[in-house]
């Protein structure tokens, strides 16, 4: 009868645990579908991209987020590739909250490439393969520029880019963000290119095409040489040479691209 009873306790407090679990799990799941309605940007407009990457987080287990460039978006000119602006990115972003661990940043940085450039098949497919929910695209301009290429091939190669990963990629978040500041005689002492252009003619030019096609779009340019200005920093001691950022100007980068852009309310607008 003693066994009988202790039996009898037993499955009562195994019933009153499993009880308790099951409740602990509704919870928790009304918690998570909770949150994931605030965050479903068909409901809400006033997310930022770290709000967007926590709701895909919410609803497939894991985000990825591709960059897309040349070769500052690679990270040339940075002492170690954990000193990049990518790499501080995803461990910034990582930290951010438990959801956002399971965030992934692959970088499809190509050096020497143009706009035009990241258009061959091997590139795009390398992004395709990523299958990113938020694709930052480094307009590479500064090749545009150093290697003469039109204004009108450049701003046609950015179009394409769009049309291509927005058809390819149902879903996507696309944030264009301009190259960092060089130096004016990276290229000639006058800086003009030779179509007789220079770099902030291209500059200019993508944050016009953006602002034309009503693309997100984030002026890490202008951002940059606004952190200088503030700090008394020259431009020679945030880069490596004459082009690519050392640590100092890859950790700039970041810090604007995360702060002013990617936790601000409306996709940064």
């Amino acid at each position: 009868m003693k066994h009988l009873s202790k039996l009898l306790l037993i499955s009562c407090v195994f019933l009153v645990l499993m009880g308790m679990v099951r409740g602990e799990y509704r919870s928790k799941q009304s918690a998570v579908a909770e949150e994931l309605q605030k965050l479903n940007p068909a409901h809400n407009t006033d997310l930022s991209y770290i709000d967007f990457l926590t709701y895909r987080v919410l609803k497939n287990g894991s985000a990825r987020v591709v960059t897309l460039g040349s070769s500052v978006t690679k990270g040339v000119g940075a002492s170690v590739p954990s000193h990049t602006w990518r790499a501080l990115l995803q461990n910034e972003i990582r930290s951010t909250s438990r959801p956002l661990k399971h965030v992934t940043i692959a970088n499809h940085g190509h050096s020497g490439y143009t706009s035009e450039m990241l258009l061959r098949p091997d590139v795009v497919q390398g992004v395709l393969k990523s299958r990113p929910d938020l694709l930052i695209l480094e307009t590479s301009v500064i090749n545009n520029y150093r290697q003469s290429v039109s204004l009108e091939a450049t701003q046609s190669s950015l179009e394409e880019l769009y049309r291509t990963f927005t058809q390819a990629i149902p879903g996507v978040e696309i944030l264009f963000i301009s190259p960092n500041p060089i130096l004016k005689t990276n290229l000639t002492e006058s800086g003009l290119n030779e179509l007789g252009l220079t770099f902030a003619d291209y500059n200019n030019l993508t944050k016009a095409v953006a602002a034309e096609n009503g693309w997100r779009y984030f002026d890490t340019h202008d951002a940059i040489l606004n952190e200088m200005t503030e700090r008394d920093i020259a431009l020679e001691d945030m880069l490596d040479d004459t082009i690519h950022p050392n640590d100092l100007g890859y950790e700039m980068w970041f810090n604007q691209l995360y702060h002013n852009k990617l936790t601000l309310p409306k996709f940064g607008e």
